[in-house]
């Protein structure tokens, strides 16, 4: 059987080492001591959550593989200690990275945040009326079909039949029926805010992206091409 290896672990590696990685007692139960630092319940748990099914259900049923999985942990203690060790985790470059990661985790963070947010509130005040979004009729797909040949013919690359992309067609109609309701709300909401855009600041802003970005050649290094008689050896 092929070890399993624990999910997440490149972030694990990426984030821990600076952190406390394994060793908190109060995480729960401690499942294995390793030097000065532990696996616990919830270290141990919150590994075989991130298994895919397949592996998660041996680790869960097979004495062996649930064995292995926590060798594998303890591995990976035993390596993040070592780098601490060694001062690693006080290295300037490390700091630089950790520092990146870190300001990236709390990027990730707040647009979770934020897309929870805008999904409650959706929810709430949209909920029933997406909800009684009805499918459309065979003969509104079908005007649909005919007004977008074009455009359906450019999105698939050849003609089609109705019969062949009919599901589709019903299924992105319901989607534009939900987003229209979602536009109509967010005007709503437009229309009772105050709203100032500034044009020349937007202008500069596109102005900056659209420049080629300042890649450092300094360090690249022109090779000779080599001479006929080598070429050809």
């Amino acid at each position: 059987m092929n070890r399993i290896i624990p999910a997440g672990i490149a972030l694990m590696l990426a984030l821990i080492v600076a952190a406390t990685g394994c060793n908190k007692a109060s995480d729960g139960a401690v499942l294995a001591k390793v030097n000065n630092g532990a696996i616990t319940a919830t270290d141990f748990k919150q590994q075989v959550d991130e298994l895919a099914p397949q592996m998660r259900q041996a680790v869960m049923t097979d004495p062996k593989a649930r064995k292995e999985f926590l060798e594998d942990l303890i591995g990976i203690e035993l390596v993040l200690q070592e780098a601490k060790r060694q001062g690693l985790d006080k290295d300037a470059d490390f700091k630089k990275k950790e520092d990146a990661m870190r300001k990236e985790l709390e990027r990730r963070i707040q647009e979770e945040r934020k897309n929870e947010l805008f999904n409650s509130v959706l929810k709430k005040d949209l909920g029933d009326k997406m909800a009684k979004v009805t499918p459309p009729t065979d003969k509104e797909v079908r005007d649909y079909f005919d007004a977008n040949k074009e455009k359906i013919l450019a999105a698939v690359g050849k003609k089609v039949a109705l019969k062949d992309i009919e599901p589709q067609l019903k299924m992105r109609m319901m989607q534009e029926k939900r987003r229209d309701l979602y536009l109509e709300y967010s005007k709503s909401l437009k229309e009772k805010a105050k709203i100032s855009i500034d044009d020349k600041a937007v202008d500069t802003l596109i102005a900056d992206m659209s420049k080629p970005s300042n890649v450092d050649l300094s360090n690249i290094k022109v090779q000779p091409a080599p001479k006929k008689e080598e070429a050809q050896k």
